[in-house]
């Protein structure tokens, strides 16, 4: 079974010198156990580039270890769940 990802919520905000950051929630579910899942965020600039997430935040939402297997680049977040069975679901706030 292939995991589920929506983004529920964005915004963005002025920051200092100009710089503007921007803030999703991704809701992912039906994470395989015991592995890394690369999760595609589809996150983009404004223009239709994609960017490359600042920070990334995991916020679990099933009983199990989730974890950020290596840096997120412009296409994927790489989550990592360490339980030993089932699907499990996480939401993932990222800023870029």
């Amino acid at each position: 079974m292939s995991y589920s990802m929506s983004m529920v919520s964005q915004f963005a905000e002025d920051g200092e010198a100009g710089t503007r950051y921007r803030y999703a929630k991704l809701v992912v579910t039906n994470l395989s156990a015991n592995g890394v899942t690369n999760v595609a965020h589809g996150l983009t600039d404004g223009k239709g580039n994609a960017v490359t997430p600042i920070q990334i935040s995991i916020e679990p939402k099933s009983n199990s270890n989730f974890y950020e297997n290596q840096a997120a680049d412009s296409t994927n977040i790489y989550v990592g769940v360490g339980a030993a069975s089932g699907t499990h679901a996480c939401d993932i706030y990222v800023t870029y």
